[in-house]
Order: C-alpha cells, then sequence, then structure tokens
C-alpha cells in the first residue's frame, strides 16, 4: 500500500467513532446495521489474523492489540446489534435513550475498537510493521 492510501486509511480509522455516531444519528436503523457491518468485518478480520498464527509473528505490543481490537469488535457488535435490529420495547436503544447506559456502553465499545485499531495499523504503516524479528 503506498503512504497516500496508508494515511487516508489512518485517519479514516482514527475518525471511525465519530462516523459511526454520525450514521446512527442520521440513519437510524440502517445506519445502525452499516455500524455493525464495519465493526463485524474488522472481527472477522481478526480472527482470520489470529487463526492463521499472526501473533505469533507479531511483537508482544502489536500481538496484544491483535487479541484486544477482537475483544472489542465483539463487545462493538453485540452492543450495536439492539440498534441494528430496529426500535423495540427497550426504552434505552435508539435516539430518545442517548447517553443512558447501554448507549454509553456501546460508544465506549466503538471507540476502543477503533481505537485499537488505529494503533495497530499505524504500527503496520512502520517499515518492520510489529514484526518479531525472526520472523
Amino acid at each position: 500500500m503506498n503512504a497516500g492510501t496508508g494515511r487516508l486509511l489512518l485517519a479514516l480509522s482514527a475518525a471511525g467513532p465519530r462516523l459511526t455516531e454520525e450514521a446512527i444519528r442520521r440513519f437510524g436503523v440502517g445506519g445502525a446495521r452499516v455500524v455493525v457491518a464495519v465493526c463485524a468485518g474488522l472481527l472477522v478480520r481478526d480472527g482470520v489474523l489470529i487463526a492463521r498464527g499472526a501473533p505469533r509473528r507479531l511483537r508482544t505490543f502489536p500481538a496484544t492489540l491483535l487479541w484486544l481490537e477482537t475483544f472489542a469488535a465483539a463487545g462493538a457488535v453485540a452492543t450495536t446489534m439492539p440498534l441494528a435490529l430496529g426500535p423495540g420495547d427497550d426504552a434505552d436503544a435508539g435516539p430518545e435513550g442517548e447517553g443512558r447506559g447501554p448507549d454509553r456502553l456501546r460508544r465506549a465499545a466503538v471507540s476502543t475498537l477503533f481505537g485499537l485499531h488505529t494503533a495497530r495499523f499505524r504500527i503496520y504503516l512502520q517499515p518492520d510493521q510489529g514484526l518479531r524479528e525472526d520472523a
């Protein structure tokens, strides 16, 4: 990947929490479904990396970030899914419930996911890409 594309993707990753909030605010259930799809995509990608043995090839810090990102992605999917399924009887779901417990948890999970993803992506843009010296 060239440097310009890498920087653009890094900026989009860093803006991820704000972009996801805008998607949910502007598009409601449809936006929440996009957010779940993005978070699920990161979860699947991380799961495949782990299954293929990437943590053994990475230095300790990037490998730890990969595991943490996987757990954060699962949390982001789980906490955003109620919004993606549409309005229900839950008073804390949807725009009228913003700022309450489940909404704060969802925002924290999504922000954690994108924070970890941005940190890992930045490492991968470095020349050694976070690999162990013997890898």
